[in-house]
């Protein structure tokens, strides 16, 4: 009883993880693009903690057996879109209230762990996400309050080697990048309620979504050493994480902001469908691959009815990298249902861990 506790309570902790790493990802942007360097790079570091602590967490619900099932916990199929805001003392507040209720969904595991197996200590990777987390959301408040360290970012205090790349870094190499947005100018002065607006919303929603069950994934794989096809998951969800940024730069060059507004028409619910096992897995993203097409697609159709160019070569581009995963996704599907397996590879899932500090 105490260990399904434990499991409800740290896939609750899982949910809110996930949504303040796409929705910190995006603010980040919003900042750099708004307001100034400075504050973008404080959220962009508090993404990359947040991706750390993520993998963590991961790490030690596997360890105890339990589900990966973010959305299962919950009575509502669809959880929405995250509170995105884009002006710092929102953003603060914003995070602090998403980080404090994953903190006590995290004591709450912790303290069931603890009552289902009394003669053990419980988790000291728990320990430590809950000491980082009380860090976190103290930080969180008193920025909502105006107390904000904005001094240069230093790589030697970071947990880890990932964590020393700064967004400047991110956007060095990231692809599509336009120079209205490096330069923080809008191109055109769309109205607030233009439809392409909730169209490229409804993209970036449906890039959480992606980004979310691909990674997860790719942790489940992994655990059952089917490493090459876990590397490819993870490689995968940094692709829609990309989108995210394309769907985002977008919004922001053409006037607005990320907004959780939607067109249904083109949208997946927001439930993440976590396979038992690999064959599940593969199944289920490929079923989500083939929606994303569609989705991508009908928003193209919309881009260009309403003129929007850049936005019309932008969907092109992810359709086409949607389609090259549903053909791997594929063969992938057909190996496995055949019995084979991909084989165990080099383990680029430990090696990521081991660049990220995770225990």
């Amino acid at each position: 009883m105490h260990q399904d506790t434990a499991s409800a309570e740290l896939n609750l902790a899982l949910r809110d993880n996930l949504t303040l790493i796409n929705k910190g990802f995006v603010q980040a942007l919003c900042l750099r693009f708004h307001d100034s360097k400075q504050r973008a790079q404080l959220a962009y570091a508090d993404n990359l903690a947040e991706t750390r602590r993520l993998m963590q967490l991961l790490v030690e619900m596997q360890r105890q057996d339990m589900p990966l099932d973010p959305d299962g916990v919950s009575e509502n199929p669809d959880r929405g879109g995250p509170d995105l805001q884009s002006k710092a003392k929102e953003i603060w507040l914003s995070d602090f209230r998403l980080a404090a209720r994953k903190l006590e969904s995290l004591r709450r595991g912790q303290t069931s762990l603890k009552s289902s197996r009394p003669d053990r200590s419980g988790s000291l990777g728990l320990d430590r996400l809950i000491e980082e987390g009380e860090e976190f959301a103290a930080d969180l408040r008193d920025r909502s309050n105006g107390i904000e360290n904005l001094d240069q970012f230093d790589p030697t205090r970071v947990a880890s080697d990932a964590e020393r790349k700064t967004l400047e870094d991110f956007l060095g190499y990231v692809e599509g990048i336009e120079e209205a947005f490096m330069a923080g100018k809008t191109e055109t002065t769309r109205p607030e309620n233009d439809p392409v607006f909730t169209v490229l919303n409804t993209v970036l929603s449906n890039h959480f979504l992606a980004i979310d069950q691909f990674f997860l994934h790719g942790f489940l794989l992994h655990k059952s050493n089917e490493k090459a096809l876990a590397k490819e998951r993870i490689m995968h969800s940094v692709d829609e994480m990309k989108g995210a940024f394309r769907a985002t730069q977008r919004i922001l060059v053409l006037g607005s902001v990320p907004r959780p507004i939607f067109l249904q028409d083109i949208r997946s619910p927001y439930c993440v469908r976590v396979g038992s096992g690999p064959l599940e897995a593969i199944r289920n993203d490929l079923e989500l691959t083939e929606k994303l097409i569609v989705n991508l697609q009908g928003a193209k159709e919309l881009a260009e009815t309403a003129s929007e160019s850049r936005s019309v070569d932008m969907l092109s581009d992810l359709v086409h990298m949607e389609s090259d995963a549903k053909r791997r996704l594929s063969t992938q599907l057909e190996q496995l249902s055949n019995g084979e397996t991909s084989g165990n590879g080099s383990d680029k899932i430990d090696t990521m861990l081991d660049r990220w500090g995770v225990a």
